[in-house]
This record gives structure tokens, C-alpha cells and sequence, in this order.
């Protein structure tokens, strides 16, 4: 009998929902190719038809067990600030957790943690956390929620018998020595979705943002709008995440004025569309200071966006540029986070002949599948899991 797994993600909308509704695909999978049987307790994203599997929903042979929210707002508000590692383990007691099944959280709520770590001293299983994010208090609207994170990154976080950070900034002065760890970055499926074709009428550009301060979108669009007459006929700059009204304040109107005509502004795509998109774009554009939310970090869409062979144009920060991308190889490299230097990278881009760009894509593709697929990965967190 395969040995059971249990993957917390909490209000993930899974699948393909968030970014970590992809992370925790990437590992479902891996984990399920190393042989386990995976169990993925989230929120459900009803944009996907599930299908059915030994009496469970499921998705890409990954069971999921639904992780209700209810439509009570204040109810709702105290389930997602308090109750939720409460609702957790009332899932494990359901399903008869034994100390032979190995529960994996990848959440950073200090319920969720305490609540695990507690009943794993009842019943004597192994758990496993992802840390996925270091974040600072500037982060916290509220006091209080600092205090919270900050208890259980002291008391909790370490407790847990194995850690999978997903950068080495975290492994090294979070985690350090304190406790088994492996450094395990956001994977890819490069099977999943053909690479598609690429037209080359403009130089595509897309910018997935997300509107938080891990991104300086800023510095990307004044870059843009540097670019002369000429240049600009040549450029189609897709931006998805961000409104047009929050370009608009981020822009003088001049600056606006010269972007608006290379300009498109995606609303919310269904998933299928969005690949779409990815598979028809030559370059990810993605600017960020550095510091210690950008080192913690390892942003989603660099390798997700490299299946369909997008040449990353990034500022050099974090583990992406450290240890996976390779300047003028398989992306293009700015350092530091500023204009002019960004505005650099963009026009080498520009001046790339179409073969030039090709030979880049490709080895971007080549990359995704040597270094991200989450096959590559299976057999490494299969041993780390078996010798916590």
C-alpha cells in the first residue's frame, strides 16, 4: 500500500488558482510520480471540471479533499483568522491520519502550525512545511497579524521534521541549522501544454504583476515608455494583474500617452487563455528590488512561463538569476532594479534578429524542462521524505 500524503494549502483555490495552487500541483505531482498517494486539502476553483477518483474529486490523479469556506462573512473572517488549523485537523481525524501517513503544510498561519504540530504529538506522524515566503512587517496592516507570523516562525515553524524552502535565502538564515531542510523552487509541468507558435509581426512582451510590492512594475513601464517612435511600432506590451487605472497613477500623462498604442491591458482570463497568451509571447519582462521579501521569493511565472519558451528579461535577485538563468543563454539579465538598466536589456531585445530570439526560446524551453519539471525533482524530495 502507497503511503499517504497529506498537502495543506488552505484557501489555495486549487487548482490553478493562485500561485500556490501551482506550486502545490507541481509537488502533488512529484510526489504522486516518487509513488505516494496524494490527498490535496484546499478550496476548490470551480472554473475547473473535476473529475472523480476512488470517491474523491480529483484533479491530474491528485485527490482533493475540499476545504469548505462558508458564506458568512463574519463567520467567514473568523474561519480564515482562527479556526482554520481546528478545521484541518477535524480533516486528518476524518480521514484517520496514522503515524505511517506523512501531513505536509504549506501555510504560514500560526493555527494551522500550532494545531499540527500538536497533533502530531498525539498521534505520531511526520509533518513537512513549505516556506514559500519571508515577509517583513511593513507586510502587516495589523499588529496583531505580526504578532501572530512572528510566533509562529519562532515557536512552530522549526517543529516540524522536515522544511522545504523555496529559496536558499530562507534555508540559510531562516532555517539555517536548526532543523532537515531542502531547498525546493516552484516547478513546471513542460508536458502539460504544448509550446505553441510564436508570430513575429511585433516582439511581444507580457508582464504578469500582481499589483504587490515584490514587483516593481513601476520601473518596467517608465522603461517602456522611453523607447523612441520607432521602437515602440515594433513592441506589443501585454500586462495582466495590474488595472489601467493604476498605470495611469503610476505614469505622468506623458508617459502614459507613450505607451498606450503598444499597451494591452488583460482582465481576467480563464486558465486556457492565459496559456494561450504565454505560448504566443517572446519575453517575460520582471523588475525587483532587492531585499528580503525578493531573496526569500521565488516568482511563479519565471519557469511556468519557460515551458512555452518566453525568454525572461529580470533584474538579478534571488535564486532564478543565482542558480537557474544564464545571461545572453537562456534570458537576459539586468542588476540592480532601475530604468535605464532595465530600458537596456529591453532594446537588446529589440535588436535581436528572429533566429537570435528562437535560439534563446529555445534553450528558456530547455531549461523549464532540465531544471523545473517536477519529474527532475520527484526522486530528490522522495529521499528527503523518507530520511527525516
Amino acid at each position: 500500500m502507497k503511503k499517504r500524503i497529506f498537502v495543506f494549502g488552505g484557501y489555495s483555490s486549487f487548482p490553478r488558482g493562485s500561485a500556490k495552487a501551482n506550486y502545490m500541483q507541481y509537488l502533488g505531482q512529484a510526489l504522486k510520480e516518487a509513488e505516494y498517494d496524494v490527498y490535496i486539502i484546499s478550496n476548490i476553483n470551480d472554473e475547473f471540471r473535476l473529475q472523480i477518483q476512488e470517491g474523491h474529486l480529483s484533479y491530474k490523479g491528485l485527490k482533493i479533499i475540499p476545504y469548505k469556506i462558508t458564506n458568512i462573512r463574519l463567520l467567514r473572517r473568523l474561519q480564515f483568522d482562527y479556526l482554520q488549523g481546528h478545521i484541518f485537523v477535524n480533516l486528518l481525524k476524518k480521514y484517520r491520519v496514522t503515524k505511517e501517513d506523512i501531513v505536509l503544510v504549506y501555510s504560514g498561519d500560526l493555527g494551522v502550525n500550532r494545531e499540527v504540530i500538536k497533533y502530531k504529538r498525539k498521534i505520531g506522524f511526520k509533518s513537512v512545511h513549505v516556506v514559500a515566503e519571508w515577509v517583513t512587517s511593513s507586510y502587516f496592516e495589523k499588529k496583531q497579524k505580526e504578532k501572530r507570523y512572528k510566533t509562529y516562525l519562532d515557536r512552530f515553524l522549526l517543529q516540524h521534521d522536515l522544511i522545504f524552502p523555496i529559496s536558499s535565502y530562507i534555508e540559510t538564515h531562516l532555517i539555517g541549522d536548526k532543523s532537515k531542510s531542502m531547498c525546493l523552487p516552484i516547478m513546471a509541468d513542460t508536458l502539460e501544454y504544448p509550446v505553441g507558435e510564436k508570430a513575429f509581426n511585433k516582439i511581444k512582451f507580457i508582464f504578469p504583476g500582481n499589483g504587490l510590492m515584490k514587483d516593481a512594475i513601476e520601473v518596467v513601464l517608465k522603461s517602456f515608455s522611453q523607447l523612441t517612435v520607432q521602437e515602440r511600432e515594433r513592441v506589443e506590451l501585454n500586462l495582466c494583474g495590474i488595472k489601467e487605472e493604476k498605470i495611469k497613477n503610476l505614469l505622468s500623462p506623458q508617459e502614459y500617452d507613450r505607451l498606450k498604442d503598444m499597451l494591452i491591458v488583460h482582465k481576467w482570463m480563464h486558465y486556457e487563455e492565459l496559456i494561450e497568451l504565454y505560448q504566443s509571447m517572446h519575453f517575460l519582462m520582471l523588475a525587483r528590488e532587492e531585499n528580503q521579501m525578493t531573496l526569500a521569493n521565488f516568482p511563479s511565472k519565471v519557469p511556468e512561463v519557460m515551458c512555452y519558451g518566453v525568454i525572461p528579461i529580470v533584474s538579478r535577485v534571488g535564486d532564478y538569476t543565482k542558480y537557474y538563468l544564464e545571461d545572453n543563454v537562456n534570458s537576459l539579465i539586468f542588476d540592480g532594479c532601475d530604468i535605464d538598466l532595465c530600458l537596456e536589456k529591453i532594446r537588446q531585445a529589440l535588436s535581436m534578429t528572429q533566429a537570435e530570439i528562437v535560439d534563446l526560446s529555445l534553450k528558456a524551453r530547455e531549461c523549464a524542462k532540465n531544471k523545473f519539471d517536477y519529474r527532475n525533482w520527484a526522486g530528490k524530495i522522495h529521499n528527503a521524505l523518507e530520511h527525516m
